[in-house]
């Protein structure tokens, strides 16, 4: 009697122990995998949030790199301007389709010209363009104002543009707005939101301006008035949001997004919206404001359903199970049908096609063995080069080389495949008919499946033509178009430079204003021809008197700039002194000897300026002394001359 109520309770207690034990066993089980699922859940949601911000951040960066270039194009519209004493519509056409906008600079709707008009001279314009071709031109809107502004050049001249021509955009106040700060800045301006003139179809869309002024040559702009009296016109373009928007590569998949052009958060400020408005409310939000040139963009970005719904945690923990097991099961039917007969067919005929795919490729593709001597070419090979396969195969392809490749180019391809990386860069090579050519290259190592490299493949384009179109758009930017002189753009970049070198060596600098006496003579009498080749045979004269070290820049008309680092006052006087006497020496055209002198205004670094600005501003005021003084001579700002 006294065992079994003992016996009874160890079991009952015993019992107990089991159920409380698998009670905690698989708490702490749901307690680990609710941690796991917590943690989980976190970090994917930190990993969604930085991707949120990083795409933010990546499109922000693409719109200011896209509106960037197309302020270029526009500097390089004013650099063409200037070029020449008059622009033909038929050499603007010829311009715009060098630059190609439409591959180049997608979104642009175009680029045009639109000049400043005064009252008395509509009419004349007005006829001027009637004549030109546009027989029903007229200014318009129209009405009396006190000046107008007239759209004559605008390319390309599609469907669109043309119905812009001869508007005048300084009639609408938000443009008008725009093309003022940029007259009185001399930087390129945008314009708020506006309904384009070219706008003729049912798809409208909000658009905006950039303008950048364009000023009378040799005029002074250092003021804002002075700018002011000096404007010309406008080179601009017009833009419709949704065709840029459209263009610049954004992660429609992450992000939507608004645009407006002002804090005023308003559908009449509002620029681009990318998505429709529905009841779904976004996981993330913010709100960036991006500064372009003179205006505010208010962007707000939403992430979509899409993302939204990618970063639930539960889906990444299943899909990573399930394509685990997928994995293993495709895995174990891939080794069955290995050893199947219908399983080398396939991977036969899969062979096939890419061996199709290679030989009919419009890209040139050559293999090497780890010599690097031919072992294969594609048909593209020979189209680009001339070459037979026949003749290639088994040689390097160093024939092909032109010698203007640096070597390191091929020393740096050669320490990449080695290490088994892949390499990328330009070769210039000669065709078999010794025509020259550049080609972008990329080269990678064939591995073999215990990892060893057996080849070398090598994929190769073509692309001549899109650096000569590089290098011309480059000239006309940076180098003036008749003595191939630095522009003034590229003066200040190095003189800039040149003051910054000075400052920490502590070391001068000379900068020298010379223009020529009487020039205006030479081109009433013999022509502007005279003058022209004049000026040329003139900045030839410097080039071969200058350092490597030394500047110098044709402003316009008979006007240049030197810039001699490392120079005082002393070398500064020597220099001008060589000047002036290689330009006394006589230059004959067509029989007639020419005898010219020339005025020059030297300022000093540090002592005559601190900053670009003002040491041109100095040394103008020099050149003006000296002229003042008999010309035929030099001055220093601080009217100090040394002999």
């Amino acid at each position: 009697m006294t065992k079994r109520p003992h016996y009874l309770m160890m079991l009952k207690n015993g019992c107990i122990y089991n159920k409380v034990t698998v009670f905690f066993i698989v708490l702490f089980s749901i307690l680990v995998a609710a941690s796991i699922w917590v943690t989980t859940q976190n970090y994917y949601n930190a990993i969604a949030a930085q991707k949120f911000e990083d795409s933010v951040d990546e499109n922000i960066d693409k719109i200011k790199y896209r509106m960037q270039k197309y302020e270029n194009v526009l500097q390089s519209g004013v650099g063409f301007l200037y070029g020449s004493d008059f622009v033909t519509r038929k050499e603007w056409h010829d311009f715009i389709e060098i630059i190609n906008i439409k591959k180049n600079y997608p979104g642009m709707q175009g680029i045009g010209f639109a000049k400043m008009i005064q009252p008395d001279e509509v009419a004349k314009i007005e006829q001027q363009m009637r004549e030109g071709g546009f027989e029903s031109f007229s200014l318009h809107p129209s009405g009396k104002r006190e000046i107008y502004s007239s759209i004559l050049y605008l390319e390309p001249m599609d469907e669109r543009n043309i119905a812009a021509i001869g508007y005048d955009m300084f009639s609408e106040a938000t443009r008008k707005a725009a093309m003022q700060i940029a007259r009185d800045t001399g930087k390129t301006s945008i314009s708020g939101r506006v309904t384009l003139v070219q706008e003729i179809y049912d798809d409208v869309q909000a658009g905006i301006l950039m303008y950048l002024p364009l000023y009378k040559k040799y005029a002074k702009l250092d003021s804002k008035k002075e700018r002011q009296e000096a404007l010309e016109g406008f080179v601009y373009s017009p833009f419709r949001m949704n065709d840029i928007m459209d263009k610049i590569t954004l992660q429609k998949s992450i992000l939507n997004f608004k645009i407006y052009d002002s804090n005023n958060i308003c559908k009449e400020h509002l620029l681009y919206e990318s998505y429709k408005p529905s009841s779904y409310k976004s996981k993330f939000y913010t709100k960036k404001t991006v500064e372009i040139n003179n205006v505010s963009w208010q962007i707000h970005f939403l992430s979509t359903k899409e993302f939204d719904e990618s970063i639930d945690t539960l889906y990444p923990l299943l899909m990573t199970s399930g394509g685990l097991a997928v994995q293993f099961f495709l895995l174990y039917i891939v080794l069955t049908l290995l050893k199947s007969r219908h399983l080398l067919k396939v991977q036969a005929q899969k062979l096939l096609k890419l061996s199709q795919a290679i030989e009919q490729s419009p890209s040139t593709i050559i293999i090497t063995d780890l010599n690097g001597n031919i072992e294969y070419a594609n048909n593209a090979f020979t189209q680009v080069t001339g070459y037979q396969k026949q003749e290639v195969i088994g040689k390097n392809p160093r024939f092909l080389q032109s010698g203007k490749t640096k070597t390191k180019a091929y020393e740096d391809m050669w320490a990449n495949l080695t290490l088994g990386k892949i390499w990328h860069g330009e070769f210039v090579n000669l065709t078999k008919d010794g025509v020259e050519y550049v080609e972008e290259v990329k080269t990678s190592p064939i591995f073999q499946s215990d990892g060893t490299i057996s080849h070398y493949v090598a994929i190769k384009e073509d692309i001549t033509d899109k650096k000569r179109s590089e290098e011309r758009i480059y000239n006309l930017a940076n180098f003036d178009s008749l003595t191939g002189l630095p522009n003034r753009f590229q003066l200040e970049e190095r003189t800039n430079y040149a003051i910054k070198l000075a400052k920490r060596n502590n070391k001068k600098l000379s900068v020298m204003f010379l223009d020529l006496d009487h020039f205006k003579e030479i081109n009433d009498t013999l022509g502007h021809d005279a003058g022209d080749a004049l000026l040329v045979e003139l900045s030839k004269r410097f080039i071969s008197v200058l350092r490597e070290v030394d500047t110098v820049s044709r402003l316009g008309g008979d006007e240049f700039i030197f810039l001699f680092p490392n120079s005082d006052a002393k070398g500064a006087s020597l220099l001008a002194k060589k000047l002036l006497k290689i330009i006394g020496l006589p230059y004959i055209f067509n029989k007639n000897e020419l005898l010219v002198t020339a005025s020059i205004g030297i300022a000093i670094f540090p002592t005559d300026g601190l900053d670009q600005k003002t040491l041109f501003k100095n040394a103008d005021t020099a050149m003006y002394e000296a002229k003042n003084s008999g010309r035929n001579g030099f001055c220093f700002f601080s009217k100090k001359e040394l002999n």
